[in-house]
């Protein structure tokens, strides 16, 4: 089925046949190589690139359920968490050894430069089947970051980390067991003041994006976009105080 696909807020995606088009940018020779790199390293559950076409880059067509907002209630088991961030971890653990000479970034890398970071691993950027974890999309942004960069900011979404529950969601209430999942699936040693401290960060961080976005791509709903993100990171900063 071609035409254009839902979702896409920064960006143009269209379908044609079992590819993908997308708008391409001075990054998107240093994201093909990076696709490849993955491909060779086991990971069979990302685009693979198939050329760049003038102004547009050709993908392939990961086939599944890619959730919108407001997200089905499927997507807050207490199991699709654990799936989610093992195979987070699987692209972590597979980028390393990615050679970093002459990349271009569409993000800022930063540091500790552990690994390339998605920049954007939540679902609406997932592909599910069943409620199960088939793949993932949107590479455009990834960048060499710290693992906890993107454990944080999966937690904001698919815990979720939010002042208001989403319809059908768990609450705040909890919000510490949930992101102990995660971190006990991923293997990694942070702590729950850890994920809050860098979920901060990172939605203050999307703000600013945004309002650039806004300005660059002449769409002024992004700053709503922006205010929502600095004013679910003032949240965050009230839950951690609180301990």
């Amino acid at each position: 089925m071609d035409g254009l696909l839902s979702g896409g807020n920064m960006n143009v995606v269209e379908r044609s046949g079992d590819t993908v088009l997308r708008q391409a940018g001075p990054w998107t020779p240093t994201v093909h190589r990076y696709l490849d790199y993955l491909s060779l390293a086991g990971i069979d559950w990302a685009p693979r690139p198939l050329g760049i076409e003038g102004e547009r880059e050709r993908l392939s067509f990961i086939e599944g359920d890619v959730p919108l907002y407001p997200l089905p209630e499927w997507v807050w088991s207490d199991s699709l968490l654990t799936e989610c961030a093992g195979r987070l971890r699987e692209l972590h653990d597979a980028s390393i050894g990615f050679g970093l000479d002459d990349a271009v970034w569409q993000s800022l890398s930063k540091v500790p430069a552990e690994v390339i970071c998605h920049n954007d691993f939540s679902p609406h950027n997932l592909a599910f089947s069943d409620g199960h974890f088939v793949g993932a999309i949107d590479f455009d942004m990834c960048s060499p970051g710290p693992r906890l960069w993107d454990i944080a900011y999966l937690a904001t979404r698919i815990v979720p980390l939010t002042a208001s529950t989403p319809d059908g969601a768990p609450s705040m209430q909890e919000a510490r067991r949930r992101v102990g999942i995660i971190l006990e699936a991923y293997g990694s040693d942070a702590s729950w003041d850890d994920v809050l401290r860098v979920a901060i960060i990172r939605l203050v961080d999307l703000a600013q994006m945004s309002i650039e976005k806004a300005d660059e791509l002449s769409k002024p709903h992004l700053r709503d976009e922006a205010a929502y993100y600095e004013s679910e990171a003032r949240y965050l900063r009230e839950v951690r105080r609180a301990g």
